[in-house]
């Protein structure tokens, strides 16, 4: 048991020692500040400044209100189903609606 304990560390030895009499390279290794990067990067072209055309940004209208009238759809029909009967239904219906109108606003 000990010789072969002994051979683990020999083994994880070996790689450091043969990489001892290897110049040093001039690549930089690890991670890097682009690599951390997530989604898309520009790289904008170099552009006089009197070329160069800055838009307004598009906003969305009422983009809140129309996510919160499906919310409201939704919670609408869960409370609609835990009622029952004829009632629960008109409010499943209602819900459903209402949570319909919100997703016809939000996607247009």
């Amino acid at each position: 048991m000990r010789f072969l304990a002994i051979s683990f560390c020999a083994l994880a030895l070996i790689p450091g020692a043969a990489s001892a009499q290897q110049s040093k390279q001039t690549s930089t290794k690890g991670p890097t500040l682009q690599s951390a990067a997530v989604g898309f990067s520009v790289k904008e072209a170099k552009v006089d400044a009197s070329t160069k055309v800055t838009a307004a940004p598009v906003v969305a209208r009422h983009q809140g209100q129309d996510v919160a009238f499906m919310a409201v759809g939704v919670g609408a029909m869960i409370a609609g189903a835990l009622i029952g009967g004829t009632a629960g239904t008109i409010i499943i219906i209602g819900g459903a609606g209402l949570g319909l109108i919100g997703l016809y606003h939000y996607l247009e």
